[in-house]
């Protein structure tokens, strides 16, 4: 999928591994051909756009020296970075590696408590999107334009062998796109689908719950349903 070897990513992980705690958003960095598309057209508008960000899953749970957690996978549809820079973002997804992200930012703090649900159960939580890769488009600022159907769908099958390595007991999709992408996979695994925590979503949470979708209705409402589905 990418340009890289086991060294090179195993580095990268530690680089924010060791960031974890800072204060703020740390950022990483690679060099932009650390992803080439397939896709010959798309290499232009690639190579033009101001900022490209590739989220690295990551693997949450409580230290408390338990070892046979059971793990929740959830997957969301792909990254996202507003800034600019000639090179490449590296994060992981909802940027939960960044102190600032966990207990600062409104919307991303509410992605960690949700999160947390989840660990208070006893699992571990695999954070993984779709597409691993975000491209601005370079006429449209903070708009993504969307990959070629070729690098799509270079991802799309990996997910099954992805999942694979963490045997999740059940796979959670937050947005439209992430559950039909996985919808379509058949991966054999329970699937629990939720709107994206994200305001944009606010119209189909609030439907869903049947009132306002504020913050802190979304958390309870995860809350009691994640406890009511996945709950031991």
């Amino acid at each position: 999928m990418f340009e890289t070897s086991s060294g090179e990513l195993a580095k990268l992980y530690q680089d924010i591994d060791s960031t974890f705690e800072q204060p703020g958003w740390p950022l990483h960095f690679v060099r932009r051909d650390f992803f080439k598309p397939v896709d010959k057209a798309f290499q232009d508008t690639y190579q033009k756009s101001p900022v490209i960000a590739v989220d690295l899953p990551s693997l949450m749970e409580w230290d408390d020296g338990l070892e046979d957690k059971q793990t929740i996978a959830i997957m969301a549809q792909d990254p996202k970075n507003n800034s600019d820079y000639e090179q490449l973002v590296v994060g992981t997804p909802y940027g939960l590696h960044h102190k600032g992200s966990r207990e600062e930012l409104g919307i991303t703090k509410l992605y960690f408590e949700m999160i947390q649900v989840l660990l208070e159960l006893g699992y571990r939580v695999y954070l993984t999107d779709v597409l691993k890769i975000w491209v601005c488009n370079p006429e449209q600022r903070y708009e993504r334009i969307k990959l070629q159907n070729v690098d799509q769908q270079r991802f799309l099958r990996l997910v099954k062998p992805e999942l694979a390595v963490v045997k999740p007991v059940a796979v959670i999709t937050w947005g439209k796109e992430a559950f039909n992408a996985v919808n379509k996979l058949h991966l054999g695994i329970r699937h629990l689908d939720f709107p994206h925590p994200a305001s944009t979503a606010g119209g189909a949470w609030k439907k869903l719950m049947g009132q306002s979708p504020t913050n802190s209705n979304k958390l309870a409402y995860w809350r009691a349903t994640i406890a009511q589905e996945l709950g031991k």
